[in-house]
């Protein structure tokens, strides 16, 4: 059973971490509730500030409480992670369901930071 719906719009990236030894990231962003179901972006060649403006949508079920935000940088064999954060769907409920945010990702242990994400949430 459906407890709603999230809009998630991927607006842009800023300072991703160089991930690259020649030129900059070709930079996608994975987004999840669970394991199951992950949605990604196209993928931005190199830069390291890339622009999306790529809109997804994800129907909440109940014990959905956050959603996972994973930026990578496309190889040509594999992939190699930049960042990852995290959005608690909690907070965004108690702000109204709408939110307007650069989301940071840190680096280990929270010192620093790999970049950051501008995402527009709704929940409906």
């Amino acid at each position: 059973m459906s407890h709603g719906t999230l809009h998630v719009t991927v607006v842009e990236g800023r300072n991703l971490k160089d991930e690259d030894t020649l030129g900059q990231n070709d930079a996608f962003v994975e987004l999840y509730l669970d394991d199951d179901y992950k949605q990604r972006t196209g993928t931005v060649k190199d830069t390291n500030s890339p622009a999306w403006n790529e809109q997804f949508s994800f129907n909440l079920q109940k014990g959905q409480d956050n959603l996972h935000i994973k930026v990578y940088d496309a190889d040509e064999v594999g992939k190699d992670a930049i960042g990852s954060a995290k959005v608690c769907l909690k907070k965004l409920r108690e702000a109204g369901g709408r939110s307007d945010e650069w989301v940071k990702l840190p680096a280990h242990f929270g010192l620093g930071s790999h970049g950051e994400i501008h995402l527009i949430l709704s929940l409906s």
